[in-house]
This record gives structure tokens, sequence and C-alpha cells, in this order.
């Protein structure tokens, strides 16, 4: 009965690993649902990137026979274009010189400048 006894101890001492089983299954589950669904993303904008006839319909038409604008920018000699950025039928330019940066923001269909923001 000593070996019996034995055997029980080890049961009862070993600790109860079911729940780590659980979370360890439950996780790598989720892992893969994850990664499938980052997958059908990626995917499903390719697809809608290739076949979006809609794409071209917003953008602007160009004008033809127009020429194109030209505009002087109000800086110092010296003076960089660090960015260039467009949204919202504006185009913003960043500048910097030795008094600091700013931004001008430009008609893309005119090429007035439309304002700046400084920065010191």
């Amino acid at each position: 009965m000593d070996g019996m006894d034995r055997a029980q101890d080890s049961r009862k001492s070993a600790p109860d690993v079911r729940g780590l089983k659980a979370l360890v299954i439950g996780m790598g589950v989720l892992i893969v649902l994850g990664t499938a669904l980052v997958i059908g993303v990626v995917v499903k904008r390719m697809v809608e990137s290739t076949a979006s006839p809609g794409t071209a319909a917003t953008r602007p038409a160009a004008i033809p026979g127009a020429a194109p604008f030209r505009t002087v920018l109000p800086a110092a000699s010296g003076a960089t274009i660090t960015g260039l950025a467009a949204s919202g039928g504006v185009i913003a330019i960043w500048v910097h010189d030795d008094k600091g940066g700013r931004v001008d923001f430009i008609d893309p269909h005119t090429g007035a400048v439309l304002g700046s923001a400084a920065a010191p």
C-alpha cells in the first residue's frame, strides 16, 4: 500500500495545468484568427486598389491645353523647401530659412499663394 499512497500523493502535489492548457489553446486560436484577418484585409485592399474605376473619377481632370502655373514663393535667399504635401485641393510647401520655418499654402489650379503659417 505504500506505493499506492505515493502515487496519490504525487497527484495531489502536482499542479493543475488544465487552465494553462486552455489558455495556450485559446491564445493559439486568437493568433490564427488575427493572422487570417490581416491577410484578408491586405487582399481586400489590393483587390480594391487594382479594380477601382471610381478613383479616376474622383481625381480632378487636367484641363487640356492649359499651361502649367508658375508661382514665386516669398522667401529669403538661401531658403530651402523641406517638405511638400497635397490635400483637400491645397498644396502645402514647407520652407525653411535662417529665421525659422513656415508652411505656404498654394492653390494648385491657379498657383496663387492662399496663406502662410510661420513656425518660430
